[in-house]
């Protein structure tokens, strides 16, 4: 059971002043900047719903490429349709954002993680960073026993 108290209070205050400061960092401004751009820009969005019901389609279709060449022309299209996407200007720049926005997350959770002990592994999802192997399987070598 959860005990109230004076210390899960300031715990909580503390909390609202780090989500206050996060969401006036200038990454995620930035971020959200980049985000509104994408969803104002009609074009950029039909093109998004394209490449959207392109893929629908080709997830439908696509244990069937084996008898059906058509669904790898459909595949190629998916290719296109992302590349364009890719190239658009705002969307690069919302996916920069993201980026930034990634690097700035990972590092909060590894402060965060090390303020309590230094032994938990943050698994960042960045590119570069570094990983750890999951934990073996079987009975007595994971905290989770099958």
């Amino acid at each position: 059971m959860l005990k109230i108290d004076d210390q899960l209070l300031a715990i909580d205050d503390a909390l609202d002043d780090v989500i206050s400061a996060f969401l006036e960092l200038e990454t995620v401004k930035t971020y959200k900047a980049a985000a509104k751009a994408v969803s104002a820009d009609e074009d950029l969005q039909k093109e998004i719903k394209i490449f959207q019901q392109l893929k629908e389609d080709y997830d439908r279709q696509q244990s069937f490429s084996k008898y059906r060449p058509e669904v790898g022309q459909l595949r190629k299209g998916i290719l296109r349709q992302k590349r364009q996407l890719d190239l658009n200007e705002k969307m690069i720049a919302m996916r920069r954002a993201e980026v930034d926005l990634q690097a700035v997350l990972a590092e909060m959770s590894q402060k965060i993680a090390a303020a309590i002990s230094p032994d938990i592994f943050v698994d960042t999802g960045l590119p570069l960073a570094p990983r750890k192997p999951p934990h073996e399987m079987g009975r007595g070598k994971n905290i989770k026993e099958g």
